[in-house]
């Protein structure tokens, strides 16, 4: 059997410039800055045929993939729901709007990838920063050690052809380009970003009924999966169970794997074109919810570090809000529930620093 797997990568940019007057006037997201002004916008991207959407509006069958968003929106379904009443419940959850940057990448896939291999880059919007998710579809390789390979060249391997350089390049050159492409289309002058991804794999195709254990060869691809290592086949494993996320109703060769800015799901029992659409599902709505996570960390971490969260401030107001959806995330309260955000927001302790100095 073959193996397939799909990667995600996360980057995010924070900024403060929407919170400061002169720069609001000249910024074409002045929406995020007025509850009623955004609402409107929110309202207008279900019908409008412009270069943003929601967050939620993909295309084709990922329509019916959104769970994360009807959760996170306290159990109200924004593919049905009434607009006006989304539109009510997006502003005080700080939902971003989604733009895609899918037609400015071309990705010269190794030669042994398959023909059916896929890449999509897409951009998010908040009044705080930008995020960009990269996500590849990788299909036919050989074995779980190709799949690997496979995904260790897209990540290190300068495979991406983008607008105005004449050689290929990586994926983190990619991943600035993206950001800067979301940053001028914002007018953003001064931002803090990260060098690093949160990645998130999904193995969608494998071997089935094959359970991970300690020092085999599955652990060792969990493990090259989450740390992006090149010498990942000579890497010292560490102990298993201190890298597994318990999942709801997981079965016992099921496992998610992780480090601190990284996951890796295993779920064997649904290695089959019958099942492995809840695989898609479930890799999509998790992406989702750590991408919220991330964008919402990053933000309070920065702005605490340039002491910019004061008591009676646009910024100091905003942080409170944004700690707030943070703590509902991390406890699971009137949200999507994982524990691997739990996990992402728990055993951060940069974060929870500035979440109990806020609170």
């Amino acid at each position: 059997m073959t193996t397939s797997l799909k990667v995600s990568f996360i980057w995010t940019r924070t900024f403060f410039q929407l919170f400061d007057n002169s720069c609001i006037q000249n910024s074409p997201y002045d929406f995020f800055v007025k509850p009623s002004a955004y609402k409107d916008k929110i309202k207008s991207l279900y019908t409008d045929e412009s270069s943003l959407t929601l967050p939620w509006k993909l295309t084709g069958k990922n329509n019916l993939t959104n769970w994360f968003w009807k959760y996170y929106l306290n159990d109200i379904d924004p593919l049905s729901a009434p607009h006006e009443t989304i539109a009510n419940r997006c502003y005080p959850l700080y939902v971003p709007v989604r733009k895609s940057l899918t037609k400015q990448i071309t990705v010269n896939w190794p030669s042994s990838g398959g023909s059916q291999n896929r890449g999509s880059f897409e951009g998010f919007f908040y009044r705080h920063g930008v995020a960009v998710v990269c996500t590849f579809s990788v299909h036919g390789c050989t074995s779980l050690k190709d799949a690997v390979e496979q995904g260790m060249s897209l990540r290190h391997d300068p495979l991406f052809s983008i607008p105005s350089t004449t050689s290929n390049v990586a994926l983190t050159t990619v991943g600035d380009f993206c950001r800067n492409l979301l940053s001028e289309e914002i007018k953003v002058v001064t931002d803090w970003f990260d060098e690093e991804p949160f990645s998130l794999v999904t193995v969608v195709e494998g071997e089935l009924n094959q359970e991970a254990q300690q020092g085999d060869s599955i652990q060792r691809a969990l493990e090259a999966l989450a740390c992006w290592d090149k010498t990942w086949e000579k890497r010292e494993l560490p102990v298993l169970s201190d890298h597994t996320i318990s999942m709801k109703n997981n079965h016992a060769a099921d496992i998610m794997y992780g480090h601190a800015k990284s996951r890796v799901l295993w779920i064997p029992r649904l290695f089959t074109p019958v099942k492995n659409y809840a695989l898609f599902w479930y890799s999509r709505n998790l992406l989702m919810a750590t991408m919220q996570v991330k964008s919402f960390r990053d933000f309070l971490v920065r702005a605490a570090d340039a002491d910019c969260i004061k008591p009676g401030t646009r910024l100091g107001g905003y942080a409170r809000q944004i700690g707030e959806i943070i703590r509902n995330m991390e406890k699971g309260l009137k949200t999507y529930r994982t524990l691997s955000a739990y996990r992402q927001i728990q055993d951060d302790k940069k974060l929870q620093a500035v979440l109990s100095a806020i609170s």
